[in-house]
C-alpha cells in the first residue's frame, strides 16, 4: 500500500468511543490496501509452486467471479466466490476469494462472519497472503468494536509483512487499537518508535498520534 492513499484521509483523535466513526471512515482505504498486498505476494508465491495448474484454474474461476462482483452483480458473485474458496483453498485464488467475501459481508455490517470467514482459511493460506489476510481480520475486528482483537490481528499483520514502511502501517494501526483498547503504554511504546525512524513513510503520522495520546494523559 502506498503513503498517498494513506496520507489522503484525516488523522482522527484516537479515542475508545470514536472506534466506530474511525472504522466507517478508515474501512475503504483498509479493505484495498489489504487485498492489493495480499495479491501482491500471492502472485510471487503462484508462480513458484509446484501446484500451478491447480492455481490456474483457481485463478480462471476467481477471476470471472471477481468480475461479476466488481461489475455489482454481487448475489451471482458471492456463491461463485464461496465456490473458488472451498474447492482452491490454499491457493492464491482461493484465498483471495474468502477476502473478497470477507470485504462483502464486512460492507453489511456482518463484521462476525468476516471473522470466521478468514480465521477459516489463515492456516492454509501461502505465506506472501498472511499480512493482509491479518490487516483485513484487525479491520474486522475492528469493524465488531473489538480493539484488543484487532491489535492483536494487525499486530500479527506487522509480523509477516515483508517491508518496512508496510509493517509500519501495520504497526501504527495496531497502536490505535492498544490505545482504544486502554492500553495506552503499549500504544504509545510502537508510535514512539515509528516516530523517531525519519526513513519511515509513517513517521509523520506516528507523531501526530503520538501527540493526541499523549495530550489526554
Amino acid at each position: 500500500m502506498t503513503k498517498t492513499g494513506d496520507a489522503a484521509r484525516p488523522t482522527p483523535a484516537i479515542e475508545p468511543e470514536s472506534l466506530t466513526e474511525t472504522w466507517i471512515l478508515y474501512k475503504k482505504p483498509i479493505l484495498i490496501g489489504v487485498i492489493a498486498l495480499a495479491v501482491v505476494g500471492g502472485g510471487v508465491w503462484m508462480w513458484r509452486s509446484t501446484s500451478a495448474k491447480k492455481e490456474l484454474r483457481a485463478d480462471q474461476a476467481y477471476t470471472a467471479a471477481e468480475a461479476s462482483y466488481m461489475a455489482g452483480n454481487k448475489a451471482l458473485a458471492v456463491p461463485e466466490l464461496e465456490k473458488v474458496a472451498t474447492r482452491y483453498q490454499g491457493t492464491t485464488a482461493g484465498t483471495q476469494a474468502a477476502m473478497l467475501i470477507a470485504e462483502s459481508q464486512m460492507e453489511q455490517g456482518k463484521n462476525t462472519e468476516a471473522v470466521a470467514q478468514l480465521e477459516g482459511v489463515l492456516s492454509s493460506a501461502p505465506g506472501p497472503m498472511k499480512s493482509g489476510l491479518y490487516a483485513l481480520l484487525g479491520a474486522a475486528y475492528e469493524g465488531s468494536g473489538k480493539p484488543k482483537e484487532a491489535a492483536d490481528a494487525f499486530g500479527r499483520a506487522a509480523a509477516a509483512a515483508a517491508f518496512q514502511a508496510d509493517k509500519d502501517m501495520q504497526l501504527i494501526e495496531q497502536a490505535r487499537n492498544l490505545v482504544a483498547a486502554g492500553d495506552k503504554p503499549a500504544g504509545e511504546k510502537i508510535l514512539r518508535e515509528i516516530a523517531g525512524r525519519e526513513d519511515s513513510p509513517y513517521a509523520g503520522e506516528a507523531r501526530v498520534r503520538l501527540g493526541e495520546v499523549t495530550a489526554k494523559q
